[in-house]
């Protein structure tokens, strides 16, 4: 059976993670000076405690050691894995992770080791990894795995918005003039991510007029393939989450919805508030529904 692994800034839930069977190689998140494991010696609550307090988190790539022992612990042992990376355009995580593997297969000529770009993050990285898990359960092959995985990756949807256009501001997507107009007018970015970038599409003004402008993007680019399993995501709001899962299960009738909290890493950079909803926009040649 292939290993799954996933890095941290890949969300889904603790049970779904454990029933998986997925590893998880974390980020590191530094705050006030101090360097925590992102998810091992720092909760997502605390790191959204500090961004409550005015602390901007920075972030930075898994330890090359931990790597290392990682990927070895199951190469050691014979044992064929697949790593879904964050996307190489948001980090050098996969950059770092993948000359790590190359010199894991020159020790290990008979294990098969594969690292994806996922292209993105959060959920839409997790459904990925997810299904991947899945698959390997039921024995499908892992060359299989990686070309449904790859399938995947290009139909994957990432539908946000951010409430605070502060952090964009920090991460260079806007202007200091859009932020200080757009704090004016209430104006909240609607994103997505195309071929591994975060794109701003639309600026909606007000925050309920925006959660119904993602929801509409949802039904339009899920029409395809509305029976699949859902992943919301949230920067500590969870009452925004519920109402965009509430908006999509009237508009499509799909109840098939998770929710979790966007991780630390990326919360660290999307800021409080943001709601995000992921998807695939196309039936994959093979999708396990139930897990």
């Amino acid at each position: 059976m292939t290993k799954i692994i996933m890095d941290s800034t890949a969300d889904l839930p603790a049970d779904i993670i454990e029933k998986c069977g997925i590893d998880i190689l974390p980020l590191r998140v530094n705050i006030g000076g101090k360097e925590y494991i992102d998810k091992v010696t720092i909760t997502v609550e605390k790191v959204y405690e500090a961004m409550r307090k005015g602390i901007h988190p920075d972030t930075s790539l898994p330890n090359i050691k931990t790597t290392y022992e990682l990927f070895e612990k199951y190469a050691s042992k014979g044992i064929d894995f697949i790593f879904y990376s964050f996307s190489s355009k948001l980090s050098s995580t996969y950059e770092t992770c993948y000359l790590i593997m190359e010199e894991l297969k020159q020790n290990y000529t008979d294990v098969k080791m594969k690292i994806l770009d996922t292209k993105g993050g959060s959920f839409a990285s997790g459904l990925i990894a997810m299904q991947g898990a899945l698959l390997s359960k039921v024995g499908i092959s892992f060359q299989e795995i990686v070309d449904i995985s790859k399938e995947n990756i290009k139909s994957i949807e990432h539908i946000f918005t951010i409430d605070d256009l502060t952090w964009l501001l920090e991460g260079g997507r806007i202007a200091k003039t859009e932020e200080m107009l757009g704090k004016i007018l209430n104006i909240k970015p609607i994103l997505h991510v195309d071929d591994g970038e975060m794109i701003v599409i639309d600026k909606i003004r007000g925050r309920k007029r925006a959660l119904k402008t993602v929801v509409d993007l949802v039904e339009e680019r899920i029409r395809d393939f509305p029976d699949q399993i859902i992943g919301i995501t949230h920067a500590d709001d969870l009452e925004a989450a519920l109402k965009v899962k509430d908006m999509i299960f009237n508009r499509i009738g799909n109840n098939n919805i998770f929710i979790e909290k966007i991780g630390g890493v990326l919360g660290s950079h999307l800021g409080i508030g943001g709601v995000g909803v992921f998807f695939f926009n196309n039936r994959p040649q093979v999708y396990i529904n139930g897990i």
